[in-house]
């Protein structure tokens, strides 16, 4: 079976060509959310993977794994879309969260987690997800992600609590003033891309007692607001930039918060190719 397996986050997609069981050609490009990107912009990922890929007539089944793709309005968009560039192609589309399902539960009863630009979780059973905690989005969940860690950081950015000499490199950085901040969050659209960008600046000063609180913070209110969709005692795997590059203080969290960690990834892809590998 010849597969094409593509995972797609807000801030990056990954593709993988398969060819008979071995890895033909892989390839990255800009993130793909239906949430929050236009037709447009989703269409010209595909193209571009199109125009660099020299097997795409071989490919007989896309596995797609996507961000906003839980609801199935939004799955067969993406078939939809998917469509015109593969016409021969058997297309699945599942969520993000059912990629780190396949990659990291190993078949077994577990809690998964998506820590990346976003934050979700859910319960797999070993076969399929049983219940999920409700995803709120950037403006009133994604404890967490990089986009809460963002936005922690500007919270105290604007209330003068940085120490001056990083509040000058933060500004520097990314061309930041109180006025304009208060601009690009209220005024201009998807404030949420310059919150994310943020994460980078947390991680960067991490030893800092006041960053490395916030950091704390924040993964302590992500296991606190999802526990309790799940039943304890259960292994928490975890994948996402955030989750990666963070795992020092998210093992600390969730030792203060009585979860029990399994595997952390950067990225789902790896495992998932070990998986399909295994399939007919």
């Amino acid at each position: 079976m010849n597969r094409l397996l593509v995972d797609a986050g807000a801030t990056k997609t990954d593709f993988t060509l398969l060819l008979e069981g071995k890895i033909a050609f892989r390839y990255s490009s800009a993130g793909i959310n239906p949430n929050y990107c236009a037709e447009a912009e989703m269409m010209q990922v595909f193209a571009e993977f199109v125009k660099n890929c020299p097997n795409t007539q071989d490919i007989e089944t896309i596995h797609y794994y996507g961000a906003g793709c839980a609801s199935q309005g939004n799955a067969a968009l993406m078939v939809d879309l998917m469509s015109k560039f593969f016409p021969l192609s058997q297309i699945q589309v599942f969520s993000d969260l059912v990629a780190v399902c396949h990659a990291l539960s190993m078949g077994q009863v577990s809690v998964i987690s998506i820590l990346g630009t976003g934050s979700a979780s859910c319960l797999f059973d070993g076969e399929k997800i049983a219940s999920r905690a409700p995803s709120l989005g950037y403006m009133l969940g994604d404890e967490g992600s990089g986009t809460n860690l963002g936005k922690r950081l500007l919270t105290l950015y604007l209330r003068g609590l940085l120490p001056d000499e990083m509040t000058a490199e933060l500004e520097k950085t990314y061309d930041l003033t109180f006025e304009k901040v208060i601009h690009r969050v209220y005024k201009e659209p998807e404030p949420n891309q310059l919150m994310s960008q943020l994460a980078l600046f947390v991680q960067k000063h991490i030893d800092y007692p006041l960053i490395r609180k916030l950091a704390l913070d924040a993964f302590n209110d992500f296991f606190d607001s999802q526990k309790s969709c799940y039943p304890e005692g259960l292994p928490w795997h975890l994948s996402g930039s955030v989750a990666y590059y963070f795992r020092e203080i998210i093992k600390m969290a969730a030792e203060q918060q009585n979860c029990k960690l399994g595997m952390i990834v950067a990225t789902p892809m790896e495992k998932l190719i070990d998986y399909y590998k295994t399939l007919k």
